[in-house]
């Protein structure tokens, strides 16, 4: 289906290098709809046949008026004529409606499972993605491919196979008549595809403009929203109403530019019809009925086709333009999220890609391991880092801020990846999103969804979670207390990001997702930093209980929860440069030593 269309379209507006420009969004949405292809063929071949019985009533009325004319006493021809006349009517008053149920069962439903693949893919990003990108401008641009895209395929059915049918059946009526009329037609057509083409090119390119400009203000409003904790806390909501305002004044000069030329297009082909088409076809087929070369019937044919055409021609100018600039704003879009890919063929070879079946049973190590932030690649943040840990070490990793800390954790979350060799586990050299499948993490800035207590407890978990696992693991993490007097308790809302709890009550949940987390390597950054005194004495003790069995690798600014550990890597300037159990690295008198003496209230100073 989306085949017929679009070439159809094409055909009308676009040359076939046009037609490459924007092939990224669309080609993709093609290779989506061709897993579906009978579907789309049953639905469209039930809409020709409903928009044939319409298309063809300008015959039967011409050889209605013609038998009248030719023996209006005795009209058998002409009541024959009339019962097809009905029939016509009444065939397409039922098939109709049976199209639009197919179209509704098994079309329908498709547009809104595409809305997944984009998810997916999104969603599936790597981490540098999502810095790079205007999280507001993403979900806008999501809901418009979406929706523009469900739009085409319901236009596609209603609207572009009729127009096309009609079009068909109106060359071939009047290539029937004469071929005086045939070549005006033709030479119209001819001159709204040069003219149209033009305009269209410029139309796009202002919807373009528009469609990223309403999308990085519907981005900035999503984002004001999110923020509402900063505004409040500061105050800005006037500065906030601004910028929107300010945005709003952007979009709109940008949508007027985009609607004037839409406008010119609309006018520019509206004049072949009007002042070319129209006038001649009408004055050179009366002039040739007077002069008896075209019958009664043939004239009469001729004018319902010519009525039927005006109709077909400006409906199909206008989805042409809409056509065109629903085009324009999905590939921006696709273009902006996707860059230039087809990313379902993508997705299918990505199911193809092996999945390596990892687990750490001797040891972990970093060889030589450099790494450099994608937009700073002459930024070394790490220098040759050489690390081996074994099955069941509790790590230590202190430093002050910007020694590569929170680089190393991000390296094993699989944030970034890095070159091959550089990490290999049991040997076996892995890529930092294999090495992420093995990590449980509990982060210093936890972040909640804004989903039930519950809910957040469990996110993390393989398989089924029960109630008493959630309850259980929140106990161990001495959640259990708080979350019971709240109202709802375990079912209750935390908010955007968690924003009704305390920032402590947050660090628990996260600890206590992390329990359900059964994974063989646990990266705690800070994981009781936002504890008051007591509470971190016992959640520490439920750490404890919770790395027992696991390879632990632990960042902390309070040295004092370090000292029990079984090594610990003292980080400068993104190189290793002290290691040693706590009372190795104060005999040494090292930096790690200086770091110890200079602490204030248990935290390195900066």
């Amino acid at each position: 289906m989306p085949n017929c269309g679009h070439t159809s379209l094409a055909d009308l507006s676009m040359s076939n290098k046009q037609t490459k420009k924007y092939s990224y969004a669309f080609h993709t949405y093609l290779s989506y709809a061709r897993a579906y292809k009978l579907r789309f063929i049953a639905v469209i071949i039930s809409f020709i046949l409903a928009s044939s019985l319409l298309s063809i009533i300008p015959i039967f009325i011409g050889r209605l008026v013609g038998a009248l004319a030719a023996n209006p006493v005795q009209g058998h021809q002409a009541v024959i004529d009339v019962w097809i006349l009905i029939l016509c009517s009444v065939g397409h008053n039922l098939l109709w409606p049976l199209s639009e149920l197919v179209y509704i069962k098994l079309v329908k439903p498709l547009g809104y499972l595409y809305e997944n693949i984009l998810f997916k893919r999104i969603i599936r990003m790597p981490y540098p993605y999502f810095v790079d990108k205007f999280t507001g401008k993403m979900s806008s641009y999501v809901g418009s491919i979406s929706q523009e895209l469900r739009d085409f395929v319901e236009n596609v059915c209603y609207n572009y196979t009729s127009q096309i049918v009609n079009l068909v059946v109106i060359t071939a009526i009047l290539t029937s008549i004469n071929w005086q009329t045939v070549t005006v037609f033709l030479v119209g057509i001819v001159g709204m595809l040069v003219v149209g083409r033009h305009t269209i090119k410029i139309s796009n390119k202002y919807e373009k403009i528009s469609t990223d400009i309403q999308s990085t203000k519907n981005g900035k409003i999503i984002d004001a929203i999110a923020n509402f904790v900063n505004i409040k806390s500061f105050q800005k909501e006037h500065i906030e109403i601004r910028t929107i305002e300010s945005e709003q004044k952007k979009t709109i000069k940008a949508a007027t530019q985009s609607a004037v030329w839409t406008v010119f297009f609309w006018n520019s082909l509206s004049f072949f019809v009007r002042n070319f088409i129209w006038p001649i076809t009408i004055g050179l087929n009366v002039y040739l009925f007077f002069h008896h070369e075209i019958s009664i019937a043939q004239l009469t044919t001729l004018l319902s086709t010519i009525l039927l055409f005006s109709s077909t021609i400006w409906e199909l100018i206008w989805y042409v333009s809409q056509f065109n600039l629903k085009l324009a704003r999905i590939e921006e879009a696709h273009v902006y999220l996707f860059g230039k890919h087809n990313i379902v063929k993508e997705d299918y070879d990505r199911q193809h890609r092996e999945h390596l079946a990892l687990a750490l049973n001797n040891e972990l190590v970093l060889n030589k391991l450099s790494f450099a932030y994608p937009d700073k690649l002459d930024v070394r943040v790490l220098n040759n880092i050489n690390l081996v840990l074994k099955k069941g070490e509790k790590l230590g990793i202190v430093g002050r801020s910007g020694s590569g800390k929170s680089t190393l954790t991000k390296l094993m979350l699989g944030y970034y990846p890095v070159e091959k060799g550089q990490i290999t586990l049991d040997d076996i050299a892995v890529e930092t999103i294999d090495l992420a499948e093995l990590v449980s993490y509990v982060p210093q800035d936890t972040s909640l969804f804004h989903r039930s207590i519950a809910d957040n407890i469990a996110y993390a978990a393989d398989g089924v979670v029960t109630r008493e696992d959630v309850v259980k693991a929140a106990k161990q993490a001495h959640a259990d207390e708080f979350i019971t007097n709240i109202g709802e308790g375990y079912e209750a809302l935390v908010g955007e990001r968690g924003v009704k709890l305390s920032a402590g009550q947050r660090q628990r949940i996260a600890i206590a997702r992390a329990m359900l987390d059964n994974k063989p390597l646990l990266i705690l950054d800070e994981a009781t930093s936002a504890l008051d005194s007591e509470s971190e004495i016992l959640v520490q003790r439920a750490l404890e209980a919770l790395w027992e069995h696991k390879t632990v690798i632990a960042i902390a600014h309070r040295l004092s929860t370090l000292r029990h550990m079984d090594r610990i890597l003292v980080m400068d300037r993104g190189s290793i440069v002290e290691q040693g159990t706590h009372d190795e690295l104060l005999e040494a008198r090292g930096l790690y030593a200086k770091l110890w003496a200079h602490q204030s209230g248990g935290f390195i100073e900066e």
